[in-house]
């Protein structure tokens, strides 16, 4: 029998909701991170969990489904942790900059599955009552349950969370390798156990992974900046507009971000910077010419072909799984994928197509790639 139920590399947002979901199902979980050992490790200040997605302003996949899952959960762990910190649950504002995008926000209104009580247009007047400031605009729409999610103590809680609970977390290198029936793991200080499956939840350092390079999953370069504003700002929602501009501190926005799809390293830049800048100067004018820069961060995503994350099993050893590519969606996807993946491995349920590893597959048998 084997050490654990399954062995999940990474300990991101995908990988906390992956061990997450495994441990409700009373399966024995070791979750491993190098890059993660600190218990207060950085991360991204802010994050918008936004059902609404595009300048076409549709609903992402399943998004009832996905957002119901997540905020149940950042619910449930500020409960348990006793933290108030890790969202607000204060909303989103879509305002419409040019009159092509309100077409596109009033079509989507129309035409969207909406789920009641979600969302509101506002006139412009409207938007400008409840962010004072805001540029000249053509109406927009509000979205009531979406969340500025403050990532850096929501990885390091839920985490903790985790831990405390029982699943097993190690903080150093390991590699995997298949013998018969299981995995047998082996990290850095020669210390070895076995897994059932092994869940590779990397994120952008997917391709890293020699199984899983086949995929082509892409890497992009994503950067915030963050400013520090001179007096309090009177609103706490997020807003999405050009990318999004968020409120962490009474008197600090995070503004990101940038889509870079050639990069050759992670270093923030001074290009970028002029572009962030440029989306608050845009979206908030007034505030833009009184504000000072505090920080500025890179980091990388992932992202699949049809921008959905991909999850499933590998082609050539079905006790081998992947749960990544959650490209700017990952935290409103990542418990409600992660307990797909679950219930396929514990129950055998199926995976949509649209989502399943299968469906690149089959792409690359079609070119004769693999």
């Amino acid at each position: 029998m084997s050490d654990y139920y399954a062995a999940v590399f990474g300990a991101g947002i995908s990988g906390l909701s992956m061990a997450n979901q495994l441990h409700q199902r009373g399966k024995k979980v070791l979750l491993i991170d190098p890059f993660r050992a600190d218990p207060e490790a950085p991360g991204p200040p802010a994050a918008m969990v936004n059902p609404s997605a595009g300048r076409k302003g549709n609903l992402v996949w399943e998004s009832e489904k996905c957002l119901n899952e997540f905020r149940s959960n950042i619910d449930k762990l500020s409960e348990q942790s006793g933290r108030s910190d890790l969202f607000n649950a204060t909303g989103v504002l879509r305002p419409a900059i040019t009159e092509e995008l309100a077409e596109n926000f009033k079509k989507s209104l129309d035409e969207q599955p909406w789920p009641e009580g979600w969302v509101e247009w506002l006139e412009p007047n409207e938007i400008e009552e409840i962010n004072p400031g805001i540029a000249e605009n053509y109406g927009g729409y509000f979205i009531k349950p979406g969340l500025t999610v403050f990532v850096d103590n929501y990885l390091n809680t839920f985490r903790k969370v985790l831990t405390d609970g029982g699943v097993t977390f190690s903080g150093l290198k390991t590699t995997y390798e298949f013998h018969e029936s299981d995995f047998l793991l082996t990290d850095e200080e020669g210390n070895t156990a076995t897994a059932e499956h092994v869940i590779v939840c990397a994120g952008a350092d997917t391709p890293g992974f020699d199984d899983w390079a086949e995929l082509g999953i892409q890497r992009v370069k994503g950067q915030v900046a963050i400013f520090e504003t001179d007096k309090e700002l009177p609103w706490k929602h997020g807003l999405s507009a050009l990318g999004y501009i968020l409120r962490r501190k009474p008197n600090e926005v995070i503004v990101g971000s940038t889509y870079e799809h050639h990069f050759e390293d992670v270093d923030i830049t001074d290009e970028a910077y002029n572009r962030l800048f440029g989306k608050l100067e845009k979206i908030l004018p007034e505030i833009s010419k009184s504000v000072k820069k505090t920080g500025q961060l890179a980091g990388v995503r992932g992202t699949a072909p049809n921008h959905l994350p991909v999850l499933g099993r590998h082609r050539n050893n079905p006790q081998l799984c992947i749960f990544s590519a959650m490209g700017s969606k990952g935290l409103i996807y990542s418990e409600y994928m992660a307990s797909i993946l679950a219930d396929h491995l514990v129950s055998g349920s199926e995976i949509p197509d649209e989502l399943d590893t299968e469906r690149i597959y089959r792409r690359l048998r079609k070119k004769g790639k693999i």
